[in-house]
Order: structure tokens, then C-alpha cells, then sequence
């Protein structure tokens, strides 16, 4: 089950990298929208590898790990719990990858209200 799980996420990266490829070889971009385009791509490359980090590196310990009585139980419960901090890190990566979000959260003074 995990994986299959963990294939998932492996074709959605491959998916992205040969999409990555596809525009950037049919696409003529002045300088700004280019460097816009890499970030948007880093951070969607990066949303899409941390599931899949996860879930293969589980996969590694349950294979790898040796048991006793109580250590499948506690791998388990350590795996469920990362599953549901998946959704806390993603908005995380956003900020800290995307430029103007990244100084607006470090540079207060630029946060202007409306």
C-alpha cells in the first residue's frame, strides 16, 4: 500500500519535470516573466517532492527498521502523524520559496494594508 502511495508521487514528479521541459523549449519569455516562471516551477517542484520524500522514507524505516513488540506500533503512529503535517508544511515552503512572500513575512516594513 505505501507503495503504490509513494509510486504516485514519483510519476507526478516526472510528470512535472517533462512539463518544465515542454515550456521551456516552446516558450519565448521576456527576462521578468522567466524568472517569475523559475520560481513558480521551484516551488511546485518542491510541493511535489515533499509528500513523496515522506512517504518513501517511512517506506525505508518499515523495511529496514528491526522490530520488537512495540516498535511497528510507534512507526505507525510517527507515520500518521507526519501524513497530517503535510498540509502545515506545504503554505511553509510557499512563503519561504516565493520572493515577495518570503520579504514580506521577513521585512515587516513592506507589509502595507489596504
Amino acid at each position: 500500500m505505501a507503495f503504490m502511495e509513494t509510486f504516485s508521487y514519483l510519476i507526478v514528479i516526472i510528470c512535472g519535470f517533462k512539463m518544465i521541459r515542454y515550456v521551456n523549449l516552446n516558450t519565448n519569455f521576456d527576462g521578468n516573466l522567466k524568472r517569475l516562471n523559475k520560481l513558480l516551477t521551484k516551488v511546485l517542484i518542491i510541493l511535489a517532492v515533499q509528500p513523496f520524500v515522506n512517504q518513501a522514507s517511512f517506506l525505508f524505516i518499515i523495511i529496514y527498521s528491526k522490530t520488537s513488540n512495540n516498535t511497528p506500533n510507534i512507526i505507525r503512529i510517527l507515520i500518521f502523524v507526519s501524513f497530517h503535517l503535510i498540509p502545515v508544511f506545504n503554505p511553509i515552503i510557499c512563503i519561504l520559496t516565493n520572493t515577495p512572500y518570503r520579504n514580506a513575512v521577513f521585512k515587516r516594513s513592506q507589509i502595507h494594508p489596504q
